[in-house]
This record gives structure tokens, C-alpha cells and sequence, in this order.
């Protein structure tokens, strides 16, 4: 089964170097495998990104789980750091969407 995922983080702290660091991000996430399609958008001004991919998993819970840890994958790529990032995720926004074969 094919979803399409959507996870909203929310930058804490300064937000001068946001551009460069979502370019690194973005390139990031565009070398992962095992996951189609992965994007980024980010707003400079409000410091909140938007990760998309496409993920193939059985159920929607495993595809929460791998679109979780590619997002955290791209982070760590950036050098980025994920302190905490179990105690986040209700603060973690998601979207998924089961895509059929058509």
C-alpha cells in the first residue's frame, strides 16, 4: 500500500540561517531511499517546514513510523540534532493519504 505522508515541524530558536539550512534539508531528503518523492517546503518567515513523501508499508501506522525516521535521517544528514524527538511527536503534525493504483 502507497501513502502519501505530510510532516509539519515547527523550527524553535533563530531563523536567520533557515533558508540554507532548508536547501541542505531538501537535499537531504532527495537522497533518502526507500521513500518516493520526498519535498520540502519551508516558510522563512514562520519557521515551519513541510515534508512530503510517498512511502510503500502495509499499514498507515508503519508508514508514520518510516516517514518519522526519514525525516529524522535528513535531519541528522544535515547535522542537525533531534534532542527529545520521541517527547515531540505530539507536537509533530502529520497528514497521510492512501494512494490507490490508477
Amino acid at each position: 500500500m502507497k501513502y502519501q505522508m505530510l510532516i509539519e515541524l515547527q523550527v524553535v530558536g533563530p531563523l536567520d540561517d533557515l533558508d540554507e539550512v532548508s536547501d541542505r534539508l531538501a537535499d537531504a531528503l532527495y537522497e533518502l531511499h526507500d521513500v518516493i518523492d520526498p519535498d520540502l517546503s519551508t516558510n522563512l518567515k514562520t519557521g515551519r517546514l513541510d515534508v512530503t513523501m510517498i512511502v510503500d508499508v502495509a499499514t498507515l501506522e508503519e508508514a508514520l513510523r518510516k516517514t518519522l525516521a526519514a525525516t529524522r535521517a535528513a535531519v541528522h544528514a544535515t547535522g542537525g540534532s533531534t534532542p527529545d524527538w520521541d517527547q515531540m511527536f505530539r507536537e509533530v503534525g502529520t497528514q497521510a493519504r492512501e494512494l490507490t493504483d490508477a
